[in-house]
């Protein structure tokens, strides 16, 4: 009996009969399993040596042996080790969001601010004149036609019903707020597990710049409508990603740089165009020429809103000219425009290091691989802001890009774990200061972003 080759999980056997006169020649396939084959190529898997394995995909290492019941005192690991899940699903997004802005709340209030009104500074002020006005009769200076209207028009019908902009902007500011919650839990997930899923979302409730959640701002809405187009895109439920990016093109003028990533994506992926591209591209689209058309009629200008940067002292330019504006905006010369508090000068210049150290290392870790979407998404979103000028406000952008809480999330769920514990301590301490920091000058009227 011999062996020989022929298609891989095939075994060929062939099986002669006496030496004599005459021998018959059969040949008969046997199956061999997937294991068989790599044993056959690889040679035998190696045995348990009790090593742990290592962890997956960034979430917690599988330990080898026998589970050891947790200590009496340890109830969340009981409750654990019964079967049962803590917040499961997206329960967990939801119950922080709701912890996070009672928390964000009650420090407001503790440093000066109102329940209701501390939400109607600045920025909102403006998509309240959009949602009231439309473009028409602008400003002679810094006019509203500088900001998308997509959470003014989202607005608009709350306030038809309730005639009250605090209804209006409570209601919009909660929806927007936990819809992104969700949306940054999902693709987290998506991209890596439920415990890389539960510690990005974990990290974009500490950062600093959740506090515009909750203002009438447009982070909500765009990191909701974004992240909820990849994570629907990533799960194959292309319908309800296009559905999403209808209105992405109308959040911000980057917005539209969001299915032009996805759709760049797939044809790299597919090396083809399909249908769903050119559904990405109209529904990205359909938005962006709406405000288009809208700005045309109101202002006389489809592109007045690029036209008006010079008023907020923005134009474009090297990114090394944005950040080194950042840093002489420490100490301001007289007549600076955008001068904000200046905890929140010093933490622009520190989201620029966040920001790029985020999108390397989705681009270019080989040990956490990211989908190629991760980096060219951070980078698209990321890039006019740096690129223009005023490096104010930039924590504010650098937050809106939501690609950078699954990154680190995902790379400290990767060190042991005594380190992934100091880590996250350290940071969770050092965001909360400057959260504090960042709150009560908020809310008192300062100007932080």
């Amino acid at each position: 009996m011999t062996c020989s080759g022929g298609e891989p999980g095939v075994e060929q056997v062939d099986l002669t009969g006496d030496v004599g006169v005459s021998t018959i020649s059969q040949v008969t396939t046997v199956p061999l399993d997937d294991a068989a084959v790599r044993d056959r190529v690889d040679g035998p898997a190696p045995v348990d040596d009790d090593r742990p394995a290592p962890a997956e995909r960034g979430g917690r290492r599988v330990v080898a042996g026998p589970a050891r019941p947790p200590a009496r005192w340890r109830l969340l690991a009981r409750w654990k080790a019964s079967g049962r899940r803590v917040l499961p699903g997206i329960m967990y997004p939801v119950a922080l969001y709701a912890f996070w802005r009672l928390a964000q709340l009650a420090v407001s209030v503790y440093l000066g601010g109102t329940p209701g009104h501390s939400a109607f500074f600045y920025d909102s002020e403006h998509y309240l004149r959009i949602m009231h006005r439309g473009y028409g009769q602008p400003r002679w200076m810094m006019p509203s036609h500088a900001f998308f209207p997509a959470v003014s028009w989202l607005g608009w019908p709350i306030w038809k019903l309730s005639n009250s902009d605090l209804v209006t902007v409570h209601v919009v500011a909660t929806a927007t707020g936990v819809a992104a919650f969700i949306a940054v839990w999902g693709v987290s997930k998506a991209w890596r597990d439920e415990v890389v899923a539960r510690r990005a979302v974990l990290l974009f409730a500490l950062f600093p710049s959740s506090l515009f959640l909750w203002a009438f701002y447009s982070e909500g809405l765009f990191v909701a409508l974004g992240a909820g187009a990849v994570w629907a895109d990533r799960r194959g439920r292309r319908g309800i990603a296009t559905a999403l990016l209808v209105g992405i093109g109308a959040t911000r003028s980057i917005g539209i740089l969001i299915p032009v990533v996805l759709i760049l994506a797939r044809v790299i992926r597919q090396r083809r165009i399909d249908r769903w591209c050119f559904a990405y591209a109209a529904a990205g689209l359909s938005s962006f020429v709406a405000v288009l058309a809208v700005m045309r009629a109101q202002v006389g200008d489809p592109l007045g809103f690029m036209k008006v940067q010079k008023d907020w002292g923005r134009s474009l330019s090297a990114p090394w000219t944005t950040v080194m504006q950042g840093y002489q905006n420490l100490w301001p010369r007289k007549g600076t425009v955008m001068v904000p508090a200046l905890v929140a000068r010093n933490f622009d210049l520190w989201c620029v290091a966040i920001v790029l150290l985020a999108i390397g290392y989705a681009a270019f870790s080989r040990r956490d691989r990211f989908p190629m979407e991760t980096w060219m998404l951070g980078a698209a979103m990321i890039l006019l802001p740096l690129c223009s000028t005023v490096l104010a406000s930039f924590n504010r952008f650098v937050f809106a890009d939501w690609i950078i809480f699954p990154v680190y999330a995902s790379a400290i769920g990767r060190l042991p774990r005594g380190w992934r514990i100091v880590s996250m301590s350290a940071i969770a301490v050092a965001l909360l200061l400057t959260s504090y920091a960042l709150i009560g000058r908020f809310s008192v009227g300062r100007f932080i972003g």
